[in-house]
């Protein structure tokens, strides 16, 4: 599947399907992982990290689950489908500080992706729909056993797998959860999440990664823990963070159900009829009316929305799904102008099949 035809789908781990969709978006799991045979990306020089990027290509093909995916070379990517690809949570900004010689493979689902020579030879990546942690986290060490067959890991019997990050030796292993969390922010209860988040050693950034902005009220959690715990304890204690961060967002909509309800109401109410109408938007703005929406789903209002229809907002609406969408290079106000009539026509299409 070329990366123009991903314009016409939804990723699977957008179809608003699985737990508690209205308050996590997806579920994910990544490993960390480096060949024995060679030094860490930053201590190669092209020409080795070419080999790596050879070897993966051809050997990962061995593997039924890959005979049909997509590869793809960084370096014959335009600045567009580059952008394009990060939005779309394919790939990562670090993918390319060595561009020349980095690869992507993803399924046609998109719910599974191998980056090839980003920080680590290999970070390979497992999405889903919803709250679905064991999910992702038993398919990634299952992908994990089978590509171990087909070359020797980096690893050392007391410190676990080896990467060029020492907050990823260990286990190598990162889950990750995007959420919803406008209860949270709208009752101000931020701080006190943070506060918890530093003591289960648990972090917390923007939707597109470390550095990234916060759009939407939407937060990517993670846990850090890698060395001196079992891959089941991880997952079971981050499990449980979840569990407390998603109990207190249904508090907070608690809150803003009752006496902040005609604040809440007249909140949700402008964010439609803005969406509905407006002729020019950012997709800073688009975010955040689009998380009223989301809210309001979750609470019971707006039944004719669908959370998938709201993911596909936020995803088709970022600059470069906007300019892939409508097949053209576009200035800001031009992007901003295609926004508002995509997001109209979209709603429009919506309440027709309602």
């Amino acid at each position: 599947m070329g990366i123009q035809s991903l314009i016409e789908q939804t990723p699977a781990w957008l179809s608003g399907e699985g737990e508690y969709p209205e308050l996590v978006i997806s579920s994910r799991a990544r490993l960390a992982r480096n060949l024995r045979a060679f030094h860490f990306p930053s201590q190669l020089d092209e020409d080795e990290r070419q080999r790596v990027l050879e070897i993966v290509r051809d050997r990962i093909r061995m593997i039924p689950l890959f005979q049909d995916a997509t590869f793809v070379a960084v370096r014959d990517l335009s600045e567009l489908d580059r952008q394009f690809l990060i939005e779309r949570h394919l790939m990562t900004r670090d993918l390319l500080k060595y561009a020349d010689t980095a690869g992507l493979i993803y399924t046609e689902d998109e719910t599974i992706s191998v980056l090839i020579n980003e920080e680590d030879h290999l970070r390979i990546q497992v999405m889903a729909s919803g709250l679905a942690l064991r999910e992702v986290f038993q398919r990634v060490l299952d992908i994990d056993r089978k590509l171990g067959l087909l070359w020797p890991y980096a690893f050392h019997p007391e410190f676990g797998y080896l990467t060029s990050c020492p907050t990823n030796t260990g286990l190598g292993l990162r889950l990750s959860i995007l959420a919803h969390l406008p209860g949270i922010v709208l009752t101000k209860h931020v701080d006190p999440l943070l506060k918890t988040l530093v003591k289960r050693r648990v972090g917390i950034r923007g939707l597109y990664g470390e550095g990234s902005d916060f759009y939407g009220n939407i937060f990517q959690i993670y846990t850090q823990e890698t060395l001196g715990v079992t891959e089941e304890e991880l997952l079971e204690r981050f499990q449980a963070t979840v569990d407390e961060i998603l109990e207190s967002e249904r508090k907070a909509r608690k809150i803003l159900t009752g006496k902040l309800k005609d604040v809440l109401m007249d909140r949700i109410e402008r964010a439609r009829a803005t969406l509905e109408h407006a002729r020019l938007i950012s997709f800073d703005e688009t975010a955040q009316l689009v998380s009223f929406l989301r809210l309001a789903v979750g609470l019971g209002y707006y039944l004719d929305l669908k959370i998938r229809t709201l993911n596909e907002l936020l995803l088709f609406s970022q600059p470069a799904h906007i300019q892939k969408l409508f097949g053209q290079d576009l200035d800001p106000r031009e992007r901003d102008q295609k926004r508002a009539s995509y997001i109209r026509a979209k709603l429009q299409a919506e309440a027709h099949e309602s």
